[in-house]
Parts: C-alpha cells; sequence; structure tokens
C-alpha cells in the first residue's frame, strides 16, 4: 500500500537523490575512484586497417568496438573454427585417423598444409593440431571426411546447419578450410559466435593456443614439429603479446585479405576480438597488419575497460520516501542483488543514472530488509541492468499521524467519524441522563412523608426503669 503522506517532502527529492548517488556505499572494483586516469580512453578506439573488426567483453557480451561487423565478408581460414567445433562435437580425440590420396586432391598450390601424406595414422587430436596451429587445409579435408561419414560435401552440409542453429544470419560455407570461393562467406559476428560455441570445449583453447606442435612418426612420415601461424604467440614477433593469448585462428587469402580470431585475458578481464579484410602487406619482419590490429584492440580493451560488480549487494542506491512512520520521512534503499558490467574505465558513480521502479512514499510500518522494489542502472543511453532494492532499516507506524491520513485520505472517512463521534456522544448524553434521573428519583423518595413515617416505625424502642411499689421500707418494722 503507498498513499500519499500528509507529511511528504517534495516529490522531486528521491530523483535528485538518486541521480546525484549521494548514497552509494562503496565502490564496486568495475567503477573508477575519482581522479584515477587510464592510459587508454573508451571514447577513443584505436584506428585499424582492417575492413572489419569486433571486440567484445567475453564474459558479459559487451560489444567495445563495432567495424562493419555485420557486413559480408570472406573469412579465409578463420572457416576453421567451424571445422574444429563439429570435430570436436562429434568424435573423440583420441580416435586413429589414415590419411587418403582423395583427402588430399582438394589442395591447392598455395594451401597452408600441415605436411600430411596419404597413409598417416593420427589422432583426432593430432588432426586438430594440424588444423589449428599452422592451419592445414589438408587436415581440414582429412577431419571433414572422417566426420562427415566419408564425404566432405556432406561435412560442409552440417557446417552450414550449425551455423544457422548459432544464430549465424550470414554465413555460408563451401569447403572445411577457407578457400576462396564466392559463395563461401561469414561476418565478425557470426565467426564470434562460432568462436565462443568452440570455446566451450577446453581442447579448442588448449590446442589453438600452442605455438608448436610435435606430430609423431608415422608408418610413412617421421616425426615433424608444426609451426603457428599467429605472430601474438610467437616469442620473436614484435607483436608478441605472451600468456595473454587464450586462444586464436589466423587466415589469409587474396580475396578475404588478412584475418584473425583472438581470446585474451589479463587481470581477470576477458576480451573476444574479430578482424577481417586486413591489407595483404606484411612490415619488415614479416608481421600481417591483422596483428597489428589485434594487438591494438585488446590493448585498448585492457586499458580502456573494466569489467565487474558496477553495483554489489549492500549498496546504498539513494533513498525511498516513508509515509507515517515515527521514524523519519525516508529509508536508504539497499541493493540485494548485483550488477556486473563492462564499462569505461574512467567511469564514476556520479556518471550512472539510476531509475526507481516506485514513484510514491511507501507507508509505514516496513521491516528492515522490506522490499522496495527495483531499481535500473544505466550508463548514458545503455542500461547495465536492473537490481532489487530492501529497506535499510526499520520504519515504525506512527499512530497519530495514521489516524490523520485515516480521517482525511477519504470524504467518507470524515463522514464515518463524525457519524461515530456523534453517536459515541448520544450514548454519552444517555447514559448521563439515566444515571441523573436515578439519583434525583432516590433523593425524592428519601423526603416524602411515608417515607418519614416507615422511618418512624422502625425507630427502636427505649426501655423505661421499673417502677417503685407504695409500702413500707424493710426495717421500718424493725423500729417499731
Amino acid at each position: 500500500m503507498r498513499p500519499t503522506s500528509p507529511r511528504r517532502a517534495l516529490p522531486a527529492l528521491l530523483v535528485v537523490l538518486l541521480a546525484l548517488c549521494c548514497s552509494f556505499g562503496v565502490a564496486s572494483p568495475a567503477l573508477a575512484e575519482e581522479g584515477d586516469q587510464p592510459a587508454y580512453s573508451a571514447a577513443e578506439p584505436p584506428a585499424l586497417s582492417s575492413a572489419h573488426a569486433l571486440l567484445m567483453d567475453y564474459d558479459t557480451g559487451t560489444v567495445l568496438l563495432d567495424k562493419g561487423s555485420h557486413e559480408r565478408a570472406y573469412p579465409a581460414s578463420t572457416t576453421k573454427i567451424m571445422t574444429a567445433l563439429l570435430t570436436l562435437e562429434n568424435v573423440g580425440l583420441d580416435e586413429m585417423v589414415t590419411v587418403t590420396e582423395a583427402d588430399l586432391a582438394e589442395i591447392s598450390w598455395d594451401s597452408s598444409v600441415a605436411q600430411l601424406k596419404a597413409g598417416d595414422t593420427l589422432s583426432v587430436r593430432d588432426l586438430l593440431a594440424g588444423l589449428l596451429i599452422p592451419s592445414g587445409n589438408d587436415a581440414a579435408y582429412v577431419l571433414a571426411r572422417y566426420v562427415g561419414g566419408g564425404d566432405w560435401h556432406a561435412f560442409v552440409d552440417m557446417m552450414n546447419e550449425r551455423a544457422a542453429q548459432l544464430g549465424c544470419t550470414d554465413t555460408h560455407f563451401v569447403n572445411p578450410c577457407g578457400l576462396h570461393d564466392d559463395n563461401h562467406y561469414t561476418t565478425a559476428a557470426d565467426l564470434a559466435l562460432m568462436f565462443r560455441e568452440a570455446l566451450k570445449h577446453p581442447e579448442f583453447a588448449e590446442i589453438s593456443s600452442q605455438s608448436t606442435w610435435e606430430l609423431p612418426a608415422t608408418e610413412v612420415s617421421p616425426a615433424r614439429e608444426l609451426e603457428a601461424t599467429d605472430d601474438l604467440i610467437d616469442p620473436e614477433s614484435p607483436v608478441y603479446m605472451g600468456d595473454a593469448i587464450v586462444a586464436s585462428k589466423t587466415g589469409t587469402t587474396w580475396e578475404g585479405g588478412r584475418c584473425l580470431v583472438t581470446l585474451a585475458e589479463r587481470d581477470g578481464m576477458s576480451l573476444l576480438g574479430v578482424t577481417l579484410g586486413a591489407p595483404m602487406e606484411v612490415d619488415a619482419d614479416g608481421v600481417g597488419p591483422n596483428f597489428y590490429d589485434m594487438r591494438s584492440l585488446l590493448e585498448w580493451g585492457f586499458g580502456a575497460w573494466r569489467t565487474g560488480e558496477v553495483v554489489s549487494v549492500g549498496d546504498a542506491l539513494g533513498t525511498a520516501e516513508v509515509s507515517l512512520s515515527a521514524d523519519g520521512d525516508e529509508v536508504e534503499a539497499l541493493a540485494t542483488s548485483a550488477i556486473v558490467a563492462t564499462v569505461p574505465a574512467d567511469t564514476t558513480l556520479e556518471d550512472l543514472t539510476l531509475t526507481p521502479s516506485w514513484d510514491e512514499a511507501f507507508q509505514a510500518p516496513l521491516s528492515e530488509g522490506a522490499s522496495l522494489g527495483e531499481v535500473t542502472v544505466a550508463l548514458g543511453e545503455r542500461e547495465l541492468g536492473t537490481v532489487t532494492v530492501g529497506a535499510a532499516r526499520a520504519m515504525a507506524l506512527s499512530i497519530p499521524d495514521f489516524a490523520i491520513w485515516w480521517l482525511t485520505s477519504d470524504p467518507v472517512h470524515t463522514v464515518l467519524a463524525v457519524v461515530i463521534v456523534a453517536a459515541v456522544c448520544v450514548v454519552i448524553g444517555l447514559v448521563a441522563g439515566v444515571s441523573l434521573r436515578s439519583r434525583k428519583s432516590r433523593r425524592q423518595a428519601a423526603a416524602s412523608p411515608h417515607r418519614r413515617a416507615v422511618a418512624r416505625s422502625v425507630q427502636p424502642t427505649r426501655l423505661k426503669p421499673p417502677a417503685k411499689k407504695k409500702g413500707k421500707h424493710v426495717g421500718s418494722h424493725m423500729r417499731q
């Protein structure tokens, strides 16, 4: 019940207090302290040479940068993310597969390969390493044929079906490796969906993050070392990012340009980046612009953004007005749930907008922790989430205030009160009249002649002493 209090403060008080956030508790980890100046600014993203790019927080899904992420592009070997996903979903890592001549028939002269030969018998795990680390097109066709039940074309059908299931709205595959075809396309946003799904399998990150991999010897081949195509995990590269890289997949074709999909972690924050269509030229160190773009994206993301609780349980989110209380006119609204969000690193409490779900005063009594409703938290135009809130303390009912409110809240109550008071007065008057008449009757009865006669007739009889007898005294005879 939320009546309007006769003593309520100005209606705008609650909104002003909430907007100023003057009642917040301890700052949450995602928010900056006053005066903090991060090295990067969220408002100044890096310049990129890639035609398409996407950077998002992996945990919250918040998009930090979007450069044509929904525009169609050629994925090159980032296609192998889907090939790896279907392999992990359908066969065991320890299953053994033998390479056939037919598997190698589709390999072009300019393909990247894992040095597989017909007759090699390797585990699915090793074939995945050949697929992801040196980006072997040969490994792609071997796995596609094996998972597809003997036909790599059937596997491509599986790829398209799985993409649709994941919500990819502008993706179509023609082969399992990414060799160019005008009908083989996707978007940066769709690739992010596939990559996130693949990362649900720990083996994907485990294999794709390796800079080298040792393939065992087979009956037709000696042991051989595979080397990664990702310069971000190459210690000798000028763009090396150390252990920050969790998983990645490269891709390069003349038509699609240089492409890269990466997951990186630093200080508890995870970022997923996609770049497509970077120029083919490399610098003096042999590093392509896709790697520089990705490093710039990740460094900017880690430096300019924070992920954490912007509202924690127990934070004071302003005050709520309370009517008819003996303990004051308002109570602090404490968060009973939390919001985890990704926000610019220089965001402070004053930057947040708090909108309560209530717009009227609550009526006492309220118990400590009583639900007050919800508060929506926003940063600019972006809604960060909604938390439930409760009363910080109990608010007792003021009986006099309640009586006044009840009498004035409805004309019917006033009329009823007048009737009740009048009825009480009549009853009191009647009782007083009866009592007065009773006392008067008693007085009149006491003063009547009959009453006095009766009173005399019941007076007590006084005893008289016995009369003296006439005659001689006893002693007179003796004197004669």
